[in-house]
């Protein structure tokens, strides 16, 4: 019998979390220094951005105080209020110029490893999902503990196209070219998958016609 969308979704999540955990353990074991050392200066360049920022939170944090304080005084003043709500405005565009400018030297740095964190975290996951699909033969421990398996000839190119290609590849393409991207291939690949498995008999989705791989239920305890 085809597996079911939700049995798919939750052994898609169990994967992912397992690769994001072993990721996001390299990341603070080695990766976060590796990016680090590639950027000039970056330590001092961090600690003099974040203490910018702290400061510009906190003036920002006063001139709210300033405002609430001030309606309070005005009473039902409806001027006075206007008055007060003018003054917040200007206030908080001469605190968010003066903050542009203060930043201006750090955000290269500042950018660039945020950057190449998110590269870092996109190139590792689809290496470490290739690898880990490779060596399981595409019985992951999600899809175990969900009770399905991949049926059908699952060579090497078919697996890659099921289980990277048209999974995460297209995901993480779009995303590289803009966060928004991939948001929208994955709310878009998620409709689709939901369309076809719920709504045709055969429950296959564009990756399994592809492939030539279908995703079953089985009762087998592994």
């Amino acid at each position: 019998m085809k597996a079911g969308f939700f049995r798919r979704l939750f052994s898609s999540i169990i994967d992912m979390t397992i690769v994001l955990g072993i990721i996001y353990l390299s990341f603070i074991l080695f990766g976060r220094t590796i990016i680090e050392n590639q950027i000039e200066n970056y330590d001092e360049m961090s600690a003099a951005y974040t203490e910018i920022m702290s400061i510009y939170r906190q003036d920002s944090r006063q001139v709210d105080d300033d405002y609430f304080e001030a309606i309070e005084l005005a009473g039902e003043d409806e001027t006075l209020k206007a008055e007060a709500a003018e003054e917040r405005y200007v206030q908080k565009e001469i605190l968010l110029r003066q903050n542009e400018i203060d930043i201006a030297p750090y955000t290269s740095a500042i950018n660039s490893y945020y950057a190449n964190s998110t590269y870092y975290f996109l190139l590792i996951f689809l290496v470490l999902m290739l690898i880990y699909s490779f060596a399981t033969k595409g019985l992951t421990l999600g899809r175990r503990l969900m009770k399905i398996r991949l049926a059908g000839e699952l060579t090497p190119m078919k697996l890659f196209l099921h289980d990277i290609a048209f999974k995460y590849l297209l995901i993480v393409l779009f995303a590289v070219i803009n966060p928004l991207f991939g948001i929208m291939v994955i709310m878009f690949m998620f409709l689709i998958d939901t369309a076809l498995i719920a709504a045709t008999r055969n429950k296959n989705t564009i990756r399994d016609m592809i492939s030539k791989i279908t995703v079953e239920k089985t009762e087998l305890n592994y």
